[in-house]
């Protein structure tokens, strides 16, 4: 088989997965951003200055794991790029920590309560121009924006001549996270209680530019879909009252501007959803794909939402670090007994960690595919 059929293959696997079709076996698709490098010799410094080396160690770890169908986000994303995602400072081995650990968000209020008054004023672009000095070379910052933009289509292309799919590119961040990184944390929530109004009314001067740019960004991609990002604003960390106001409102129209556009959410939550899995129900059908870190009840999810959504995930990061490979066999089985095997794609959980047991990765491909057969 030739590896242009072998993508079709794949690709129309992952369709019929996110569709809830009957597949042949359950797809499996690797994220390992920091485990890749570490098995394959390479330091995270090395990693972190050469996004083309970023890109081909993630496929060279890929095709020694073998019968992968694909990856879950678009490889070779520099880490300094998380500075504009985050609107923090992010540490970089090499530079500011030893050459092999991992890169750092460092926490801190950078963003003053002044800054909203700025952004409904004048702008978030010009909010952006002078809050990225304050934690980012700009111009390394845009030097590295410029590499993505130009290399996603060549990453998406040079996977695919390798019989691999890449499933999600570059997409959006909703105000809650943008923002939240910027305050920092503890100040942002405070700002929720203490100036409702105000914050409400900064995410909807900043939403309709957010969503162009998502979908814009997603379409030149030339993936299946885009990621959507969220983390601070998970049902697990603020109350329900201020998820309904301050986070779904605006996940729900950043999905629906994707799914207009005909391309899939792939919605990569951290931390625990569970207590607000029915408001899924109201995402546009077939055109998301829950992609979590093992923190939310994904037979929950299951009960309540149905075939509405499919699931890519979830084999949590301590099982690949601290589990065994009897682990990974084990949540493997369960998952796809439970889940699948139709509407599921397999997938470590949010992202395998930089100490991920080789084994344990080898542990995930082999035991996705003998579970993950029609007849599991």
């Amino acid at each position: 088989m030739n590896n242009e059929v072998l993508y079709q293959s794949r690709l129309g696997r992952i369709r019929k997965a996110i569709n809830f079709e009957p597949v042949d076996r359950v797809p499996v698709v690797f994220m390992g951003t920091a485990f890749a490098p570490r098995w394959m010799g390479i330091t995270l410094a090395q990693y972190s200055a050469d996004p083309a080396l970023a890109r081909d160690t993630i496929l060279a770890a890929m095709e020694r794991l073998g019968d992968l169908d694909g990856v879950n986000l678009v490889p070779g994303l520099p880490p300094i790029s998380l500075s504009g995602v985050w609107l923090s400072k992010v540490a970089i081995p090499g530079r500011d920590l030893p050459d092999d650990s991992l890169w750092q968000l460092q926490e801190a209020e950078v963003m003053s309560v002044d800054d909203y008054d700025v952004i409904l004023e004048q702008g978030f672009e010009k909010f952006l121009a002078s809050h990225l000095p304050k934690i980012v070379d700009v111009k390394e910052l845009g030097a590295a924006r410029e590499w993505v933009m130009a290399n996603i289509p060549r990453t998406v292309e040079l996977y695919r001549q390798r019989g691999f799919v890449v499933v999600s590119g570059l997409g959006g961040m909703i105000p809650f996270e943008l923002l939240c990184g910027a305050r920092s944390m503890s100040q942002f929530y405070f700002d929720l209680y203490r100036r409702p109004d105000k914050v409400q009314a900064t995410m909807d001067a900043m939403m309709p530019g957010l969503i162009k740019q998502a979908v814009a960004i997603t379409k030149a991609g030339g993936t299946i879909g885009g990621w959507v990002g969220g983390f601070r604003s998970a049902s697990g960390l603020i109350s329900q009252k201020y998820w309904e106001r301050f986070a779904f409102p605006y996940f729900q129209q950043m999905i629906n501007a994707l799914a207009e556009n005909d391309l899939v959410s792939v919605l990569h939550w951290d931390q625990n959803w569970t207590r607000d899995l029915g408001r899924l129900k109201d995402l546009p059908a077939k055109m998301c794909l829950l992609n979590p870190d093992g923190m939310t009840d994904l037979r929950k999810m299951r009960e309540l939402l149905g075939d509405h959504m499919a699931v890519m995930g979830d084999v949590p990061s301590q099982l690949f670090a601290a589990g065994t490979p009897d682990d990974i066999y084990n949540y493997v089985r369960d998952l796809v007994r439970d889940i699948g095997p139709t509407g599921l794609i397999l997938c470590p959980g949010c992202d395998a960690p930089i100490n991920t047991k080789p084994e344990n990765m080898e542990a995930f491909v082999a035991a996705s595919r003998e579970f993950g057969m029609a007849t599991a």
